[in-house]
């Protein structure tokens, strides 16, 4: 828990630091920040990640990424910021989310 709120914290931290930015918070931290989280911290990754999914829905008017596991979720983004390390943790949703929507 208390990794939790060190990580809120931070983010807030970073929203204030980087509020010029489009993309705030996690999501501009790198895939290698992501992969080297402990399972309790990626759930704010997660969290985030359906924060940015569900506005993404709502600007675009349409559904992305629709029944796709938690758990298939994480391995998914473990794999895909393994492969990229250096990428933004909202590089590796925007692929998530193109991966996984029907067109």
């Amino acid at each position: 828990m208390k990794k939790i709120i060190i990580i809120l914290s931070l983010s807030f931290i970073l929203n204030i630091s980087f509020a010029k930015d489009i993309v705030k918070g996690i999501g501009i931290s790198k895939c290698l920040t992501f992969n080297n989280s402990e399972a309790e911290e990626k759930i704010v990754y997660i969290s985030w990640m359906a924060g940015y999914i569900t506005s993404h829905n709502i600007l675009k008017k349409s559904v992305h990424a629709n029944n796709v596991s938690y758990d298939r979720t994480q391995i998914w983004l473990e794999y895909y910021c393994f492969k990229n390390p250096n990428k933004n943790f909202k590089d590796a949703v925007s692929a998530y989310i193109n991966e996984f929507t029907k067109n």
